[in-house]
């Protein structure tokens, strides 16, 4: 599979797959199916962030005003 640039996204993003285990390629899996899932966001329990722009694997990173990084 290509290489795939890993992007740290939002804590409070959320899709159905979020809560699906995919195994060892759970990453890829992920990514691929990012494109067709429905995303909200746990602040506004909507399809828009507090930013009043919407939520989306691709959208919800480092740089957006409402972004939450993942406590490790």
């Amino acid at each position: 599979m290509a290489e795939l640039k890993q992007i740290t996204k939002c804590r409070c993003l959320r899709s159905k797959s979020s809560y699906s285990a995919f195994g060892e390629y759970h990453e890829d899996r992920e990514v691929l199916m990012g494109s067709t899932s429905t995303f909200w966001c746990l602040k506004t329990m909507g399809k828009a962030g507090p930013d009043e722009h919407y939520v989306h694997a691709s959208k919800c990173h480092e740089g957006r005003s409402c972004f939450e990084a993942v406590e490790e």
